[in-house]
């Protein structure tokens, strides 16, 4: 259960600087599309659809992992190089369709742009960390106006290792000269893989409620903070009562 209540040090708050978001489920609501990406692709290719549970263990993750995630959990053996490129006609399948029906099927979050204007406006430094291709993920930003938000864009290409591990967060920490003030910095993000991530980095964390994981899920990561709509993070930052959700 989420119920509201101060749950924060406001000196820490104080601290933050550098504010870092996710992308899809985020700043995106891509959750439809994604989702029938992997149905496309896991009945296409292996003639077995997308169980319900099976989208939380490849979303937010680089589909290689994401992908391969799935086949442990459904407990494929195949000797390395079938597996691999199992993955492979996987990846092609989720991605022909999902370059096909992005333009119709991503959608905005109300209220994004309105606080990325604000948190720019109050100085703060703004980036993105997702796991998604540079290029998909720069068509996303444009197609719903948000390119140009940011002062650093890390993308999968970025980074050898991939949320939950923390590298992504600091690449883009190096890029911004703040590696050596991680709890400067929030990390914003709808998945277990974020909030993992951004802990492992050190930074602050804030669960965004409004994605498609399930509340609970969020809540046992421990984040710093819960926002039910991106218009709390404003409130968050700004020290006011009230904003902030908790266990």
């Amino acid at each position: 259960m989420v119920s509201s209540s101060q749950h924060r040090d406001p000196r820490s708050v104080e601290r933050i600087s550098v504010v870092l978001f996710d992308l899809d489920g985020t700043l995106i609501d891509t959750t439809d599309l994604i989702s029938r990406s992997y149905q496309h692709a896991l009945t296409s290719v292996t003639g077995e659809p997308m169980a319900p549970d099976e989208l939380f263990l490849g979303y937010g993750q680089p589909l290689p992992e994401a992908f391969g995630s799935i086949l442990a959990h459904r407990r494929v053996t195949l000797a390395k190089g079938e597996r691999a490129a199992l993955i492979d006609r996987l990846i092609d399948s989720y991605r022909a369709f999902n370059v096909a029906n992005h333009d119709r099927l991503a959608r905005k979050f109300p209220g994004v742009r309105p606080v990325l204007e604000e948190l720019e406006r109050r100085g703060y430094a703004l980036g993105l960390v997702t796991s998604k291709g540079r290029d998909i993920a720069t068509r996303g930003l444009r197609l719903l106006q948000l390119d140009g938000a940011f002062r650093v864009t890390i993308f999968m290409e970025d980074s050898e290792r991939h949320k939950p591990h923390p590298d992504p967060l600091w690449v883009a920490l190096d890029r911004l000269g703040r590696r050596d003030w991680p709890r400067s910095a929030l990390y914003v993000g709808d998945s277990t893989h974020d909030l993992r991530a951004g802990r492992a980095a050190g930074v602050q964390t804030a669960g965004a409620l409004w994605g498609p994981f399930p509340p609970d899920s969020l809540v046992a990561e421990t984040p710093d903070f819960l926002l039910r709509e991106p218009a709390e993070l404003l409130d968050v930052l700004g020290g006011r009562e009230g904003a902030l959700v908790q266990p």
